[in-house]
């Protein structure tokens, strides 16, 4: 009877330390690949794309946040087998302040107060010369504090690994989302034994370099991933300038005219002529992108919602890939399902494209 006890106490232990296993540093194609259909399956989801016709295998959706600010969501899923918790954050819906979002391309500090219908704080960077897109940085805004609240609820029912994902825009907000938890992290907001890994699938540009650097340095290790269909033209966006005083504070063209200062009045003027025709078209290029993207389309977005007050952009256009990237390369067999279509533009960034094009993934 001793010996039955201890079997069933020893069973017993085995099953809770599975349930708790802890969530691995390291791309794994078959969690992105229930990540995805998390994604496409999310509570009321209005995408331009095709759903996926297979639902997630192991997570169960246990909350869903009401719609906020630009026709926003956001989705706590659950594996009740292993203890892993999934934050999932919506795609671009079928209306037009979800899509006007998308093009509130101005950039902005990635540490800032956004104004909607009340001061919201974040901080996604460390440093405070860091810029990310507008329009995601305020869709973040609207959904943090149900975030944290969330995870604080999460964490006190003893739960310590935490996916994030999402796909097109939800890749970009998971970018945001990921570095909102990690600077709460850092700065004791929330517990320091929490594990956070990031699918960001379909993903656009989220911020500037700097941004980039220190996102890809907190997430070091594997808790981070970039997933883009090479054909997929959304990662390429949005729209990008880099100018050269764009480049860190240590930089020849900071200190030019030192560097001329030996050679002849003809070679300099030269020299000043070369670098005006080289720097104006993209100064020029920039400050349409700020005012255009930036300006006028925020204006468009605070018509839309009056509890939404227009941030101050900074001129500054140089939006980076972020990430660790995972590329999924199309193959013969992948384009005789996709063909190149040039009514259809969306073709390569469904998700049924990259549900394929994963089960095809060979990382050796």
């Amino acid at each position: 009877m001793r010996t039955k006890r201890i079997v069933v106490v020893m069973l017993t232990a085995f099953a809770c330390a599975v349930a708790k296993a802890q969530l691995k540093p390291g791309f794994d194609k078959e969690e992105y690949a229930e990540c995805l259909r998390m994604a496409s399956h999310m509570d009321s989801i209005r995408v331009d794309s095709q759903y996926l016709s297979s639902k997630p295998q192991r997570f169960t959706r246990t909350y869903a946040s009401a719609e906020r600010g630009f026709d926003n969501e956001w989705e706590l899923w659950e594996d009740r087998g292993s203890g892993l918790t999934a934050i999932l954050l919506r795609a671009t819906v079928s209306t037009n302040i979800s899509w006007t979002a998308n093009f509130n391309a101005g950039m902005v500090r990635a540490q800032g107060t956004c104004h909607i219908g009340k001061d919201v704080h974040y901080d996604l960077c460390p440093d405070s010369t860091a810029l990310t897109h507008a329009g995601w940085t305020a869709c973040l805004a609207y959904m943090q504090e149900d975030i944290l609240h969330k995870i604080d609820s999460c964490y006190a029912t003893g739960k310590r690994d935490f996916l994030i994902a999402g796909h097109s825009q939800g890749g970009a907000l998971s970018f945001l989302a990921t570095a909102m938890l990690r600077r709460a992290q850092q700065k004791g907001r929330i517990a320091s034994d929490i594990r956070f890994k990031t699918y960001c699938s379909a993903a656009p540009k989220p911020g500037d370099y700097v941004f980039a650097m220190h996102y890809e340095h907190m997430t070091r290790g594997g808790w981070s991933f970039n997933i883009i269909n090479a054909d997929d033209w959304v990662p390429e966006t949005p729209l990008s300038v880099q100018r050269v005083s764009d480049f860190r504070p240590t930089n020849p063209f900071t200190q030019i005219e030192e560097l001329m200062s030996g050679a002849s009045l003809s070679t300099r003027i030269k020299i000043r002529f070369l670098m005006r025709k080289l720097t104006k078209p993209t100064n020029r290029a920039v400050k349409n992108l700020t005012k255009y993207l930036g300006k006028t389309v925020g204006e468009m977005l605070k018509s839309q919602r009056v509890e939404f007050d227009t941030p101050i952009y900074e001129n500054v256009a140089n939006f980076v890939r972020t990430g660790q990237t995972i590329v999924l390369m199309p193959t013969e067999k992948y384009y005789i399902r996709h063909p190149h279509k040039a009514t259809d533009a969306f073709e390569h960034h469904q998700y049924n494209a990259y549900e394929e094009l994963i089960d095809e993934y060979n990382a050796q």
